[in-house]
């Protein structure tokens, strides 16, 4: 049974719900994260997330979606505090019934090799410090959608656990395997050491091939780069392609998270891909 502890007044435990909610150094720190969302909240109970604690209003009637989510979810500690004092910590026009703090994970690299080996023909999508964590969340979703193994960052990136990355792939994140390395060797050395070797695949606005013409039925790791720079030199010079996607229109370039979703729509095509029959 989790024990309940009374907030009703801007304590350090309110503080600490605050804080996770828009500090990345805090969240890093404590290896914590907060949560809200009805779906977001759905989904990392369906994953196993392990929840440190969950506040909801004292003054209010639970709803049976609420109830059901408490007594799933098997938080180590309730906050019950008022219903005004709960609406402080979110930054919804509607607060979810329940906000939570969960644990982070600190075993993405076993999930995702995990994940790479048990598919004969594996695609994991590596992304080029992402500086947006609403592309983030979006390409995760994407990835979810499509059949990839996992996604990796590298370089100085936007963050897996904030709330703008999980809001956008709508709790996806916690069925994902994600894994931050720290550079473009480090993450080459990765892909590399994997069973299924993957072609490196690049994109990119001057690609010399079209995203149609390559041949991408095999293991492969689809590369994008950040918002305003695009993929490095260093990626650049390691890919064994390098695609664009042809496009009309007066701008060059998509949007990360479009481009990155049309392509994981073309390499799942050449796979025979049919989605949910």
């Amino acid at each position: 049974m989790p024990r309940i502890v009374v907030v009703d007044k801007r304590s350090d435990v309110f503080q600490l719900y605050e804080t996770l909610r828009r500090n990345r150094e805090k969240r890093t720190h404590t290896r914590l994260f907060f949560l809200e969302g009805v779906h977001p909240v759905e989904q990392a109970v369906a994953a196993g997330e392990r929840f440190q604690s969950i506040a909801y209003a004292s003054d209010r009637r639970l709803s049976g979606w609420a109830q059901d989510m408490l007594r799933r979810s098997q938080p180590e500690v309730l906050h019950p505090m008022p219903a005004a004092l709960l609406a402080e910590l979110s930054d919804r026009d509607n607060p979810c019934e329940l906000v939570c703090i969960l644990h982070q994970r600190t075993d993405g690299e076993k999930r995702l090799r995990a994940a790479a080996d048990s598919t004969p023909n594996p695609l994991l999508i590596l992304c080029d410090r992402p500086s947006s964590p609403g592309n983030l969340g979006t390409i995760i979703r994407s990835a979810d959608a499509f059949g990839a193994c996992g996604v990796l960052v590298c370089g100085h990136s936007a963050d897996f656990y904030d709330p703008q990355c999980i809001r956008a792939s709508i709790g996806t994140l916690f069925h994902v395997p994600f894994l931050a390395l720290g550079s473009t060797e480090e993450a080459v050395r990765f892909l590399r050491s994997l069973p299924c070797a993957p072609q490196l695949v690049g994109t990119s606005a001057h690609g010399t091939m079209a995203l149609h013409e390559a041949q991408l039925n095999r293991p492969t790791a689809l590369l994008v780069g950040n918002e305003t720079f695009g993929l490095s030199r260093a990626w650049k010079e390691a890919c064994d392609l390098l695609l664009r996607i042809p496009i009309y229109g007066a701008a060059s370039s998509l949007n990360v998270g479009c481009a990155t979703s049309i392509c994981l729509y073309e390499i799942a095509r050449q796979r025979d891909f049919d989605g949910h029959r």
